[in-house]
């Protein structure tokens, strides 16, 4: 009779130990399983450096990734992969159980992370090609020769037989080793979005093109670092392009000698549609990439009656209503700039 009650006992046992681990074992099976709320469109997870395996299992929780942040740390900790887990960017292209998860973020080298990549305003293609090519990588030569496509700029909508000017300036997050096509055609989108319909419009108003703003803002962003003088500098073109008089600008000359430096007497004669010391009215085109302040100055300049400016030796500029009042400015700067060289010198 005992016999057969102790039986009984380790059958009961036996029952309940085997049920509990049936249990245990349907409860981890489902909480492998991805949630029904899974994304079903491929994601990607950032696991930024220096995050633990309680920061990520809560992120993939949060993401709908993963049923249990809780199983998810007890398992990679168990199996040794909880300080596994690589930094940078994991394409997870459908839904996936939790352990393949794990396996992902531990085992398959993850994306590079974006690199923020800062182009400002003014620079023209070769330097914004180069500026990118240092900070993430993208084939410079290749870049210059797209930028320099005329059937690629026609496709982007820009009626030019380059992308000069409309490589918009701003900060961007690009991936390493990007496609420059790619790239270009961020840029240029970029640019599009920033001359709305508005702008367009008001353009229409001044009797210009789209290419004439960007054209003349591009000059304006090479000749102005203070924010205030824009608008100013914009009026001085303004009314030299109405009483057709050369712009005399000193950019459109750096453009067409192609460097910055500082322009020699002997540069003003060079034969070139850029040397706006001896053509009247615009040049052909941009010459560099305008930022939306230039852009604005460019269609809004306000009302002076000023000619003429020069450099006051500060960052600034001197403007003059006549040519003996620029004369007399021009004198000063160079008598600025003569003084300051003497200072260097001792």
């Amino acid at each position: 009779m005992i016999d057969m009650t102790y039986r009984r006992s380790i059958t009961i046992i036996l029952f309940c130990v085997l049920s509990f681990c049936l249990a245990v074992f349907i409860w981890l099976f489902v909480l492998n399983l991805p949630p029904e709320s899974s994304p079903a469109v491929p994601v990607e997870i950032v696991i930024e450096r220096g995050m633990s395996a309680r920061d990520i299992s809560l992120l993939l929780e949060e993401r709908g990734i993963i049923r249990s942040s809780r199983y998810f740390r007890v398992y990679s900790k168990l199996t040794g992969r909880s300080r596994s887990f690589k930094a940078g960017k994991h394409p997870v292209d459908k839904p996936m159980t939790m352990t393949a998860i794990v396996r992902l973020l531990t085992t398959n080298p993850p994306v590079p992370p974006d690199i923020r990549v800062t182009v400002i305003e003014g620079l023209n293609i070769p330097e914004t090609a180069s500026v990118l090519a240092e900070k993430a990588g993208i084939d410079s030569a290749r870049f210059v020769t797209l930028a320099g496509d005329s059937a690629l700029a026609r496709t982007l909508g820009v009626d030019k037989n380059s992308l000069e000017g409309y490589l918009y300036p701003d900060t961007y997050f690009v991936r390493p080793g990007t496609e420059p096509e790619n790239m270009i055609r961020r840029m240029v989108a970029h640019f599009h979005e920033v001359f709305a319909d508005t702008l367009e419009d008001r353009a229409s108003e001044l009797g210009m093109t789209v290419s004439e703003v960007v054209t003349l803002a591009s000059i304006i962003e090479c000749e102005v670092t203070i924010d205030r003088e824009r608008p100013i500098v914009s009026s001085v073109f303004h009314r030299r392009l109405a009483r057709n008089r050369p712009l005399e600008a000193n950019p459109t000359i750096q453009y067409a000698l192609g460097e910055k430096r500082r322009i020699l007497y002997e540069d003003l004669t060079i034969d070139s549609p850029y040397n706006t010391y001896i053509h009247s009215g615009l040049p052909p085109g941009p010459i560099a990439s305008p930022g939306r302040k230039s852009i604005l100055a460019a269609l809004y300049p306000v009302d002076t009656s000023f000619l003429y400016f020069v450099a006051d030796g500060n960052g600034g500029h001197i403007f003059s209503k006549t040519i003996g009042e620029h004369k007399k400015a021009v004198r000063e700067y160079r008598k600025t700039m003569r003084k300051a060289r003497a200072q260097r010198s001792r």
